[in-house]
């Protein structure tokens, strides 16, 4: 993508220099990371990209980016393309794992893409590779979309109380239970799981390409958690076409003694100056540019509540969607781990218990009985230790 068409967006000190990445794969998740990486030269540098398919890799060599049909080439680098800091394995879980082990070997971060794998065995094995020294991360994105995490940020800024429940129907599975546990704030307790699972019928959604052809609905399935941590309580809905609905909407509900988080509302109580308690009813605002009459161009500033930043775009101007915003965000924190000793975006652990947690749910629903979720290996393990790479 020629500069040309590009409104660089100044990189932050966090980062001495932009992160070379390199990606794994080919499809619509690697294609989305690279638009994201490319839209932002400042910060990011694709250093290659590995593709089974001649076609795949022709079309990337168009676009500009070093096409090489496995990851030796990837690693090795060339003079005009240095080899990445880091790796980003966009394959099922299950081909994704020998990569990993490949990665591990060469000394070489990786950026896991969800869910990190399968089963409770095998994120056991992931996490064991963790513990032996490999540098592996997690590509868990959605607490980083920017009404997510302002809406997380106000549930955890002591303005609600302590969380006693939260309500989440935003993405599917391991995504949404992300979501719900930093919700609660909760790691790896050990809540009472109760779920059910039935089929409904409900208009179509969009694809990721093209709007439904017809009005006629379909079977999804609608998924429904009660997660009791006995302090605590979150509940985890979501519908199988809920991903770019008309008729579903995203939603998040976070209470504590003091207040509620309702999507973009707040309540709470304040003093009058006599000391009687008064309602407040705020609202996180979103602030964007490129509206009617605005020439600024299109990009989002951040979220506001009663006139302060609880979610600031440090990547702006570049003109990316939500969704895209989050990926730079997750390009970012890995890069900061990588090049300057940051805490890792997202560790296997998490990312273990989120996958966990969702089979849990799953046994749940299929046995219609509650299930305890019990402490698995990873929740005393270690993270990631990877040292900080030249800068240079």
């Amino acid at each position: 993508m020629s500069d040309l068409f590009l409104t660089p967006a100044p990189r932050d000190d966090a980062l001495p220099r932009p992160v070379r990445i390199g990606v794994v794969g080919s499809g619509f998740r690697a294609r989305t990371m690279l638009r994201v990486a490319a839209a932002l030269p400042g910060w990011f540098d694709v250093a290659g990209v590995t593709a089974r398919s001649s076609a795949d890799r022709d079309l990337l060599a168009s676009h500009g980016f070093a096409a090489h049909p496995g990851l030796d080439g990837l690693l090795a680098g060339s003079a005009q393309r240095p080899a990445p800091d880091l790796v980003v394995v966009t394959l099922p879980a299950d081909a994704a794992q020998d990569v990993v082990r490949e990665l591990a070997a060469a000394g070489v971060p990786a950026l896991l893409e969800t869910p990190a794998a399968g089963t409770v065995p095998e994120l056991v094995e992931l996490q064991g590779l963790v513990e032996s020294g490999a540098c592996v991360h997690v590509a868990e994105q959605y607490h980083l979309e920017p009404l997510v995490s302002a809406q997380l940020e106000v549930a955890a800024s002591g303005r609600l109380g302590a969380v006693t429940d939260a309500h989440v129907n935003l993405a599917h599975d391991y995504h949404g239970l992300s979501v719900l546990r930093r919700a609660l704030g909760v790691t790896f307790e050990e809540p009472l799981v109760t779920a059910r699972r039935d089929v409904r019928q409900v208009l179509p959604s969009p694809s990721r390409y093209a709007d439904p052809v017809s009005v006629d609905p379909v079977a999804s399935v609608h998924a429904l958690a009660w997660l009791d941590y006995g302090d605590r309580l979150g509940v985890y809905e979501f519908d199988d076409v809920q991903y770019r609905s008309w008729v579903r909407s995203p939603s998040l509900v976070v209470r504590g003694p003091y207040g509620e988080l309702r999507d973009d509302v707040v309540r709470s109580v304040r003093a009058s100056d006599d000391g009687a308690p008064q309602p407040l009813v705020s609202r996180l605002e979103r602030v964007a540019a490129g509206g009617a009459g605005n020439h600024e161009g299109l990009f989002l500033r951040g979220y506001t509540l009663d006139g302060g930043w609880v979610w600031r775009n440090r990547f702006r101007p570049a003109r990316l969607a939500d969704e895209e915003l989050a990926v730079a965000e997750l390009f970012a924190r890995a890069g900061e781990h990588v090049l300057a000793g940051a805490p890792s975006p997202y560790e296997v652990a998490e990312a273990a218990q989120d996958q966990y947690l969702q089979l849990v749910a799953r046994e749940a629903a299929a046995a219609a009985v509650p299930v305890r979720a019990v402490r698995q290996p990873w929740a005393d393990g270690t993270g990631c230790r990877h040292a900080a790479r030249p800068t240079a």
